[in-house]
Order: structure tokens, then C-alpha cells, then sequence
């Protein structure tokens, strides 16, 4: 039984994940987003990766328009670069709705 009149939450009509592989030194980052609803979803993506290391600084930005299938998952942008174990990074992933307003995220420090 609910307490204090809370209305049980609704399921979140799509999800952002982030996929990741790591072989020796090279980072590769997959961005998915789900739908799941019963109906197409149509959104815009952001895949934002900065990293800080020896080397120095690198930022990367992906963005596109997709259309989400129903009850589906897909892969919206992937990206690959270098880490060594001192490498500081951040990946971001947003799935945004015609507004700009979060529908969902993922995100992934090291």
C-alpha cells in the first residue's frame, strides 16, 4: 500500500546508456538510447567526452536528431580515444525532447 499519497511512478519513456570497451590503451564509448514506449520517439542526442592527461586536454562533442523505434534499443553515436591509468575523463550522454528538456542521461567519470 502507498503512504502519504504518492502515485506510483510511471516507467521513464526511454533510457540512455553508455556502452563501454576497453582494449589496452584505447577507449571505446557506445552511446544507446531505448524507447519504451509503444510509439516512435523522436529526440536529439548529445555525446560529450572531455579527457586530461599528460598529454594535455581533448573535448569531444557528437549531437544528431533520431528517431527512437518502440520497446527498442539503438546505437546513437560511438567514439574511441587513448586513457592511461593517470588519464581523468568524463562522458555524457543526453537524450533531449524537441524543447531541449532531459529525458534521459548516462554519464561516466574516471
Amino acid at each position: 500500500m502507498l503512504q502519504g499519497g504518492q502515485a506510483p511512478s510511471a516507467p521513464a519513456a526511454c533510457q540512455a546508456y553508455l556502452e563501454t570497451r576497453l582494449e589496452g590503451n584505447i577507449l571505446t564509448l557506445r552511446g544507446q538510447g531505448q524507447n519504451n514506449t509503444a510509439q516512435p520517439l523522436h529526440l536529439r542526442y548529445e555525446l560529450i567526452t572531455s579527457r586530461q592527461g599528460q598529454a594535455g586536454t581533448s573535448r569531444n562533442a557528437q549531437s544528431g536528431s533520431v528517431t527512437l523505434v518502440p520497446n527498442h534499443k539503438t546505437t546513437l553515436s560511438q567514439t574511441s580515444f587513448n586513457v592511461s591509468p593517470a588519464d581523468h575523463y568524463q562522458v555524457h550522454l543526453r537524450l533531449l525532447d524537441s524543447n531541449n528538456h532531459v529525458l534521459a542521461h548516462d554519464s561516466l567519470l574516471q
